[in-house]
């Protein structure tokens, strides 16, 4: 999100508000709760996945969009000019992945369970931007959230798994017992506005 929503989002807020400064931290998603519980930020914007949701009682959530997971290919592999596939169509593919913490090996590993097989791990990659390059080489293939391709490598497509692989649910929160100040509500109704049909590029 930090390459995509979230610029456009300070963009519109800057227009709209130019005399309020903003101080905008990036982190890890328990870095950004743990800044959120300390009063060190106002608002945090926060992913999470269906099998690990955030915990309410922890913060309050306010849903903004869900991000798809999709398939990156390289520009020449067979299935790159497809609208969508299926993740049962990808048993025999190398996948490309993040380190093995990362969530969306969660995702890879879980999507591939149900269309019943098991990953086939060709390559660990620090970034999105590596993972994209490995792929654009046709060393394996990858999923991503879409919102963390806004900077797609030319040598890659983007292509649709549907309902196949899940998405990513986007939120923004805040701490229950702390009032926000009026420029931190003046911002999360400038994120709820831009989330309305938000789409990636």
């Amino acid at each position: 999100m930090g390459s995509s929503f979230v610029p456009l989002a300070v963009q519109r807020f800057r227009q709209l508000y130019p005399s309020i400064r903003m101080h905008i931290h990036s982190d890890r998603e328990q870095g950004l709760i743990d800044k959120l519980e300390e009063g060190e930020v106002g608002l945090s914007l926060l992913w999470d996945y269906e099998w690990r949701r955030i915990d309410p009682s922890q913060v309050a959530l306010t849903t903004l969009f869900e991000d798809p997971t999709v398939l990156v290919v390289a520009a020449d592999h067979p299935l790159a000019g497809e609208r969508s596939v299926h993740m049962r169509d990808l048993a025999d593919e190398g996948w490309i992945i993040r380190s093995e913490q990362h969530p969306v090996v969660e995702v890879l590993r879980r999507s591939a369970a149900a269309a019943g097989f098991e990953p086939r791990i060709s390559f660990e990659a620090n970034d999105y931007q590596e993972a994209q390059a490995m792929v654009s080489v046709g060393f394996g293939v990858a999923l991503a959230p879409r919102t963390a391709l806004t900077n797609k490598h030319p040598g890659v497509r983007i292509v649709s798994l549907g309902d196949s692989a899940p998405p990513r649910r986007i939120v923004v929160a805040h701490r229950h017992d702390r009032v926000r100040a009026p420029a931190e509500i003046a911002f999360h109704e400038v994120l709820l506005d831009m989330a309305q049909g938000y789409e990636p590029d």
